[in-house]
């Protein structure tokens, strides 16, 4: 029996007899079974083995070894999922960049409750955009929101972080959502702005950070493989480096002190049709005011492209030491898919407003199920608090007698705000020594600033004599 080129038996004619039965059948390459079809043996010839022939040349691949084939990738691929663990390495920068937002603390403490998750090298290279870019790290604000400086009644749109998630988080009070609900607000004296409260957000990213330690603890106890733990660790120290840099500090508190003469009012609001406008009185004295921090000023710090960089190139370090782990894949798995949890809840969740950093306490509230009645009502309690929210909740115009009102209460506003720089205060000198003055002489024309001051009273109690004697302690 004779071979090809290929290598496959040639059978000749004489090699078969006349009742279809091979010659050469003590040759164990030759198999002949009868066949219930069709008269004659069936004949599978098998060549002779050779290295550079291989099965596929002769059978066509079946489906059944295809599908063996697929099994065995998903099974290995089950036992150790390092590819996938490198592909979820780069997903989830904007839930980082939130939870960051969320839980950067102040100066005091230099500890951030962020967990380690799959999210951590996409965000560190688009810190990079950011920093020698926009120049901003904290995410755009998710909830569209109005600021109004009640002096000035001029409005801006809100562009800080801070501010946009106080009116988001804001708890809506048990009236009913018809009308308009105006809240009052002062700061706490004592509690410095910026230094948030720790709440169960904080507390949460504190338990797991020590619990992924924990799970990359077990493999390095029962085999000996600590370098899970090494990366672990290695990339919770990154991330503390990364929420550390003052510019998230300057970013998000940025603006001027308020002076303890002239307090600051402003109202918050989501803008027309809003049930809620929110009235913060801004009197402490290291605190920040909150117009300049809603115009979103763009601030830098020197060490920020260079350390953002330097970051950077550590994170890709950390993702290439990842995907080179052959075993026990799964317990980093573990560790990022509770990361990425930690830092969805937190970059999500509602807070109270001291964990945003912003103490206050509520001092009025009022409602009504008509908006304009409410926006009277308000007035009431904060001097031009009603007039500046007019423009918001009717930028059409009012009703002839609404302005007549209007226009009524600006000019009262405008008589008594003269009537109080008229007034003699402690911190001037000269105002000191006219009433004192004053005081040694009982016949004093009437053309004295005392008499002026007096009529100027009289003057404001005739043309508004509804005068607000509700306005919070100073």
């Amino acid at each position: 029996m004779k071979t090809d080129a290929a290598g496959a038996y040639v059978l000749h004619p004489q090699s078969i007899t006349l009742n279809g039965c091979f010659r050469h059948n003590s040759d164990p390459r030759i198999c002949t079974h009868k066949s219930s079809t069709r008269p004659g043996p069936l004949m599978y010839l098998m060549p002779p083995y050779s290295p550079s022939l291989s099965l596929a040349k002769i059978f066509s691949r079946g489906p059944l070894s295809d599908a063996t084939d697929s099994f065995n990738q998903l099974r290995a691929q089950w036992r150790s999922p390092r590819d996938i663990l490198a592909i979820l390495t780069v997903i989830g920068g904007d839930i980082v960049q939130g939870a960051l937002a969320q839980l950067c603390s102040s100066n005091p403490r230099h500890f951030t409750p962020v967990a380690l998750s799959f999210g951590w090298v996409a965000y560190a290279f688009s810190a990079i955009l950011a920093a020698i870019g926009s120049r901003r790290f904290a995410p755009d604000p998710d909830c569209p929101c109005t600021l109004i400086e009640v002096e000035t009644k001029y409005p801006r749109d809100v562009h800080s972080w801070v501010l946009s998630r106080l009116v988001r988080d804001y708890t809506f009070p048990d009236e009913e959502p018809r009308g308009l609900t105006v809240s009052f607000y002062q700061t706490v004296p004592g509690k410095k702005m910026s230094v948030p409260d720790r709440d169960l957000v904080y507390w949460s990213g504190v338990i797991v950070i020590f619990l992924q330690l924990g799970i990359a603890v077990i493999p390095g106890a029962l085999v000996g493989n600590w370098v899970i733990f090494i990366l672990t660790l290695g990339g919770i120290v990154l991330v503390q480096l990364q929420a550390s840099l003052p510019q998230w500090q300057k970013e998000l508190w940025a603006g001027r002190k308020v002076d303890p003469k002239k307090p600051e009012v402003v109202c918050l609001t989501r803008g027309n049709g809003s049930a809620f406008a929110i009235v913060i009185r801004n009197n402490q004295p290291d605190g920040i005011r909150l117009s300049d921090m809603a115009a979103g000023r763009e601030v830098l710090d020197s060490a920020t492209v260079p350390a953002t960089m330097i970051l950077a190139m550590l994170w890709l370090i950390h993702l290439f030491c990842t995907a080179g782990l052959e075993t026990d894949s799964w317990y980093s798995l573990a560790i990022g898919a509770i990361g990425m949890m930690q830092n969805a809840y937190a970059s999500g969740t509602r807070r109270h407003w001291g964990a945003l950093g912003i103490h206050v306490q509520k001092y009025r509230e009022v409602h009504n199920k008509k908006v304009f009645l409410a926006l009277k009502e308000a007035e009431e309690v904060e001097r031009n608090v009603g007039i500046a929210l007019t423009d918001i909740y009717f930028p059409g115009g009012l009703r002839p007698d609404e302005e007549a009102w209007k226009q009524q209460r600006i000019s009262a506003n405008m008589a008594h705000s003269a009537t109080e720089s008229s007034h003699p205060t402690k911190s001037s000198p000269s105002l000191q020594t006219v009433t004192s003055q004053q005081s040694s002489h009982a016949t004093t024309p009437s053309t004295s600033l005392q008499t002026l001051i007096s009529q100027q009273h009289s003057e404001t109690k005739l043309s508004h004599p509804t005068t607000p004697s509700t306005y919070p302690p100073s």
